[in-house]
């Protein structure tokens, strides 16, 4: 925004036409210029107009879906078994990240959540994620 040749090049090229004689910065002064063509009123616009479209998928995980992890904290190193015997009759897992795939098993898109949801066998969950592009 305060290159010189922005701030004194014309619309077609970019610029927005404060006509400044100056093709550098020579005295760092591109932001008073800046300034004071706003301020007295000069007349420029701006284009910060931007199309978005949106779309909304919504994620379903059953009550016996993504209860366990591929975590290495989950099993142990050495045999492969299972730390600890919660992890076997009753484990909890916190969901953060969810996947979108297309048909060809092909990574699209991933979401974070803004917080783990917690998950286990008493719970389902339903996130809602909304796609802009």
């Amino acid at each position: 925004m305060l290159n010189p040749l922005a701030l004194g090049g014309v619309a077609a090229a970019g610029g927005i036409i404060l006509n400044t004689s100056r093709s550098f910065n020579d005295l760092g002064y591109n932001n008073r210029t800046l300034f004071n063509a706003i301020s007295g009123g000069a007349n420029f616009t701006l284009n910060s107009q931007e199309t978005i479209t949106s779309d909304f998928i919504y994620v379903r995980a059953r009550n016996a879906e993504f209860n366990y992890s591929e975590n290495p904290t989950f099993i142990s190193g050495s045999n492969g078994s299972v730390l600890y015997d919660s992890f076997i009759n009753n484990p909890e897992t916190y969901i953060t990240t969810v996947g979108l795939y297309n048909d060809n098993n092909e990574l699209l898109a991933v979401a974070k959540l803004s917080k783990p949801l917690k998950k286990n066998f008493t719970k389902e969950m339903l996130v809602r994620v909304k796609l802009d592009f």
